[in-house]
């Protein structure tokens, strides 16, 4: 089946008429329209690893199926850290229906699983890799392909609820600030942003191997210019826009090997996928052989358990004030 693709340039973001949820709906790919194009070359292969095919996004890991799994494990360990799939005061709202963009959707699984509970409530995933499901969603779930850095494709004011996680590893400083303006532009007066992010480059209690690998990894994202660290500079990009309320801020450690019990392993299978995503990095980049780096991670699966490594996961929830 052909995925649906929606470009900016289908859209007028500057239309200052407000869109119904219809219309989301039609946008997201639930109807035919001219102009759609075909995904053939949204794709590039690397050492038998499928990664997005595009020139202006500095994402670096894979978009196929075994990223996708690790994709769908992540969501549901953050879901039960956090204690459910947001922190903002937004419940009755989303029961009574308002709309809700989920930027960097990747396998939809936050917005098909908000969908689903909230039935009253629409909502649009954005993503520049179209892996979101074509098939078996609710009917108040859609999808638009884009880019964020190209901009929203939405008139100002459109949405009641923003969502974004994940995205360290994908903008320079300068992004993420375009990136937040352009979430202001979008979101309506009262409404709320939420952002969950992580500084996964640095495990709390790491050992000389874990650090090895981590430190390459950084040097990797500094020849791109990635935002490291984006937990200890959100919150300041966040209040420099002047439009949001008091930030709120929640941590949660997870652990991650056996000492951690079942949610610990679950982590460091999480992780292992992660590493495994690393690989194209680390013997492409840094000439590491398939053996060396290899050996490198089975000295990481040894320091997780002696130095009971974890990592520091962080919400950021504001209401626009105006």
């Amino acid at each position: 089946m052909k995925f649906i693709t929606i470009r900016k340039n289908n859209f007028n973001r500057e239309d200052p008429l407000k869109i119904s949820s219809s219309s989301l709906l039609k946008y997201a790919g639930f109807e035919e329209y001219e102009g759609f194009e075909d995904i053939l070359d949204n794709f590039r292969y690397v050492s038998g690893r499928r990664f997005h095919n595009s020139d202006t996004s500095k994402y670096s890991l894979p978009n196929d199926k075994t990223e996708l799994d690790r994709l769908e494990l992540s969501h549901g360990l953050l879901k039960h850290a956090f204690d459910g799939n947001y922190s903002s005061p937004m419940h009755d709202q989303l029961k009574d229906g308002i709309t809700v963009l989920d930027i960097g959707c990747g396998t939809g699984k936050w917005t098909i699983e908000n969908a689903v509970e909230y039935p009253q409530s629409t909502f649009v995933g954005i993503d520049m890799s179209p892996i979101f499901p074509t098939e078996d969603r609710p009917q108040n779930a859609g999808f638009i392909e884009c880019n964020v850095l190209y901009g929203l494709p939405f008139p100002s004011n459109t949405f009641d609820f923003i969502h974004q996680r994940l995205l360290h590893a994908a903008f320079t400083e300068e992004q993420w600030m375009k990136v937040i303006k352009e979430i202001m532009r979008v979101l309506k007066p009262s409404g709320y942003v939420e952002f969950l992010e992580l500084d996964g480059l640095n495990f709390n209690n790491s050992g000389p191997r874990t650090k090895e690998i981590m430190n390459k990894v950084k040097q990797f994202y500094m020849a791109k210019n990635i935002c490291l660290n984006v937990p200890a500079k959100l919150k300041g990009f966040m209040d420099s826009t002047g439009r949001l309320g008091k930030v709120s801020i929640e941590n949660r450690i997870l652990p991650v090997g056996s000492w951690g019990d079942t949610f610990g392993e679950l982590m460091l299978e999480y992780i292992s996928m992660s590493f495994e995503s690393y690989s194209v990095i680390m013997t492409r980049k840094f000439k590491f052989t398939e053996q060396e780096y290899r050996k490198l991670f089975s000295d990481f699966i040894q320091e997780v358990e002696k130095r009971q490594l974890s990592l520091t996961y962080t919400r950021f929830f504001a209401q626009k004030i105006h």
